[in-house]
């Protein structure tokens, strides 16, 4: 067995660990949060942590009265001057699996020197290289992937940015969807790897995946796990917006991953069926339990909650079909080829 189906198959451990611990900081992160004189927030990421950099992004600025931004460690630190009103006033949330990435670090010393601001860490390894200029240290060290490609930890840094919004607007149906997603992760997984597994045996080459709101970032996570560890192209749009352009590209080969929110159900029908003209494989993503658009699979979320806790079993479904992929194309994916777990300026 690789490490990657390792962490892949066993993350509903971690998730259920994470989702206990921070229930258990609860009262310190809100804490925290209450003595922010400003509702505005700047996520900085890297890679695979700027994509769910987009999604905590999403999450916040759906909150009353709050201001959210999601910038990537490398285009701060060419454009620190240019970002300089975006990050005043503002609480940083940096996302890292090592801490270590030159980036993040470089860019949060930064800030931390010039402005000041309260900076809170999410990552998978304790002492690392951004917490001395954290305030508020979040450290999952259970959910480090050994692996190159990110797996285990970007579901679990999905879920802390979850838990992370519900805390702060005192949401609590969304701590329950929450909670509802790390309980059933092992059940939704076992149950879909044969269909999952029947799709991957399909004649694609490359992957499109659609999703719009907050499972914007980790859809983009998604089709990042394509192109890392099938070797396959790997692409996200917003459902809609792929009408505008991309969709030109969609052929017999391509594989398309639709999630159709609950509501706007003609919208997204029609959608459905500008994808099947183009004769591709087609899985669905709903809460209907019933294959209704007649497409190649489709999985069921309902029982996982709020549509933001979906992002939970889509990545991890995606994560098992780019495994299964790799291993009919018969490459390693341990390790792709010129890929490190973290970069080092």
């Amino acid at each position: 067995m690789y490490l990657t189906e390792q962490e892949i198959m066993t993350q509903h451990i971690a998730l259920e660990k994470t989702y206990a611990y921070l229930s258990g900081m609860q009262e310190k992160i809100r804490g925290f949060f209450s003595t922010a004189k400003h509702r505005k927030f700047v996520f900085l990421g890297s890679g695979s942590s700027y994509m769910l950099a987009k999604s905590g992004q999403r999450m916040f600025a759906a909150c009353p009265d709050t201001a959210a931004a999601a910038i990537s460690g490398g285009d701060y630190l060419i454009n620190s001057v240019y970002y300089g009103e975006t990050i005043k006033d503002s609480i940083i949330i940096t996302l890292s699996r090592s801490g270590q990435t030159s980036e993040i670090v470089r860019a949060v010393k930064y800030i931390k020197e010039h402005y000041g601001n309260p900076v809170i860490s999410i990552s998978m390894k304790d002492n690392n290289d951004i917490m001395p200029y954290s305030d508020f240290n979040l450290t999952l060290d259970w959910c480090y992937d050994k692996s190159v490609c990110q797996t285990r930890t970007v579901t679990n840094l999905y879920l802390s940015l979850l838990m992370l919004a519900a805390i702060y607007s005192g949401d609590d149906d969304l701590e329950v969807s929450g909670r509802a997603a790390a309980e059933q992760n092992q059940a939704f997984r076992e149950a879909y790897r044969p269909a999952l597994k029947s799709i991957a045996e399909k004649n694609w080459d490359n992957a499109v995946i659609l999703a719009d709101g907050a499972l914007n970032g980790i859809a983009e996570e998604g089709a990042l796990a394509f192109t890392e560890i099938s070797m396959l192209p790997g692409r996200q749009f917003n459902l809609l917006d792929y009408r505008h352009g991309p969709i030109v590209l969609s052929d017999e080969k391509t594989l398309t991953i639709a999630v159709l929110n609950p509501g706007a159900e003609r919208l997204q029908s029609a959608m459905v069926e500008d994808l099947k003209s183009h004769h591709g494989i087609l899985i669905t993503v709903s809460a209907e339990t019933e294959n209704q658009y007649g497409a190649d699979a489709h999985i069921c979320v309902d029982g996982t909650g709020r549509f933001e806790a979906w992002g939970i079993p889509l990545i991890g479904m995606i994560q098992m079909l780019a495994y299964e992929k790799s291993l009919l194309l018969g490459r390693n994916p341990d390790a792709p080829a010129g890929l490190d777990a973290f970069i080092t300026l």
